[in-house]
């Protein structure tokens, strides 16, 4: 074979998926190298659940169609290594939910994203680790080891797709699919130094079980290049259903970081709607980012993000009862403080506090999308902080810190959550300890096609390629 089992963890899904083409490898082949580097030693804590044999009988499947279909039929990442976020519930899969009530949980259903990604032709080696129920910006649950950076494994890989992000920063697989309702897909994007992309709301089906109610949460993707994330994201939007309420814009997202892109004004936000001051390295990054967009030719200028209390505080009323939601049945004494904590707050909530709060939110979200009109692109910094180390966010003892400690961390985040806007992370920026530091480039509703232009040109003049291959031998 051309690929040598060495260097195959090296390559894009993109990549792999030509190779496949070429007849350079096989899925079953890069199927048994992934698993033999996850089992060999998961250091960075990326997978609850390892599903190996299911992956090994899917990846010989997928060789036989490959040998024997006429491959222009089959969808663009065929036979593609992935993992799926362990709060997506997946047939005969253990998911855990990230809580030790559900340790040994298997559904007998897919969630709809589990069906969308086998259509496609993908092939999950495991449940990435999230926190209990996705609700702490660090992934740290019960039921499995943290999830930490690549990068620095004393690190965390934030929350909550932390376990996704690690994955595929860790080059156990090229991507992973992750969910975002407050920043879950971009902060552990930029504490792994991948690309993560929270799109549009309503492009990304969330099926029957996995629409909030509120429009906040979307399943989104992670990878090492930005094109991979386009050809995923092709992927993930093949279905229309619940959850979906416009069609995709783009004929195809892969072509669309190719396309020309027209001169943009750009925004560059300094500052947080947290009100945490953002970390000088952070900030560095941005600027750096909005300089180099200047040097392409697109109009940028600076503007001080305030504080939006009014903003920050509604949304943590929101995300307080979309917890309370998904607890509300459960034993309280099993379950981890912070999530304790956001339960026992909503069972407080009266309908009209959560009624005003969903107000205020949309209201501050349209205040925002005015105060940025005169822009098509804001650039930010992902979170405010480089990553933190593991445990640090987490606070048993007192979860009212710890939750305005994660709010601070997490910055601008919910901006896009309250939006619908999408948004994309970028590795753009390294610290002085080489660790990394995302930052944030958001567009209009339904633009995903003008973000992956934007960010491929970025990716080509920021390159972060070369940061992976000095991971290879250590991770």
């Amino acid at each position: 074979m051309g690929a040598s089992m060495a260097q195959l963890h090296d390559l894009t899904a993109l990549q792999l998926a030509a190779a496949y083409e070429r007849g350079d490898t096989t899925p079953a082949e890069v199927v048994d190298h992934l698993l033999d580097r996850i089992a060999s030693g998961d250091r960075v804590g990326a997978f609850t659940t390892v599903s190996a044999d299911r992956a090994r009988a899917a990846a010989a499947a997928a060789g036989h169609t490959l040998r024997t279909s006429d491959r222009t039929g089959l969808p663009r990442l065929f036979g593609v290594p992935t993992a799926v976020k362990d709060l997506e519930a997946t047939a005969g899969v253990r998911t855990t939910l990230g809580s030790a009530l559900f340790r040994d949980w298997i559904p007998e259903h897919n969630d709809e994203i589990v069906d969308v990604m086998a259509d496609a032709g993908l092939i999950s080696l495991g449940k990435t680790t999230v926190p209990e129920f996705g609700a702490a910006c660090y992934s740290e649950p019960a039921v499995s080891a943290p999830a930490r950076s690549p990068f620095d494994v004393t690190r965390s890989a934030a929350g909550s797709s932390g376990g996704a992000a690690a994955a595929v920063g860790a080059l156990l697989v090229p991507i992973a699919q992750g969910s975002d309702s407050a920043g879950s897909v971009r902060s552990p994007a930029s504490a792994c130094g991948v690309v993560g992309l929270k799109p549009s709301r309503g492009l990304v089906t969330a099926g029957p079980n996995g629409d909030d109610g509120m429009g906040l949460s979307v399943k989104g993707p992670l990878a090492r290049t930005v094109r991979d994330t386009a050809a995923f994201l092709d992927a993930l939007t093949t279905r229309t259903g619940a959850g979906t309420v416009h069609p995709r814009r783009a004929e195809s997202y892969e072509l669309a970081c190719d396309a020309p892109v027209p001169r943009l004004r750009v925004a560059l936000a300094q500052g947080s709607v947290s009100g945490a001051p953002v970390d000088a390295e952070v900030a560095a990054a941005a600027e750096l980012t909005a300089r180099t967009l200047a040097g392409l030719g697109h109009t940028v200028f600076a503007r001080d993000q305030k504080p939006d209390p009014e903003l920050t505080d509604g949304f943590q009323v929101m995300f307080t009862a979309l917890v309370g939601s998904r607890t509300m049945a459960l034993d309280e004494a099993a379950l981890r403080p912070i999530v304790r904590h956001l339960r026992s707050r909503s069972q407080q909530l009266t309908s009209g506090e959560l009624a005003a709060a969903i107000g205020a939110v949309q209201a501050r979200a349209r205040a925002w999308t005015l105060d940025y009109a005169d822009a098509d692109i804001v650039v930010t910094p992902t979170v405010t902080a480089p990553p933190t180390l593991v445990g640090q966010l987490r606070d048993d003892a007192d979860p009212v810190a710890e939750l305005a400690a994660m709010t601070a961390f997490t910055g601008n985040t919910v901006i896009g959550n309250a939006t619908g806007f999408p948004v994309v992370s970028l590795p753009l920026g390294w610290s002085s300890e080489g660790l990394p530091l995302g930052v944030s480039l958001t567009a209009g509703w339904g633009r995903e096609d003008l973000l992956f232009g934007l960010s491929a040109a970025l990716e080509e003049a920021l390159p972060w390629a070369h940061r992976y291959a000095d991971l290879a031998s250590t991770i």
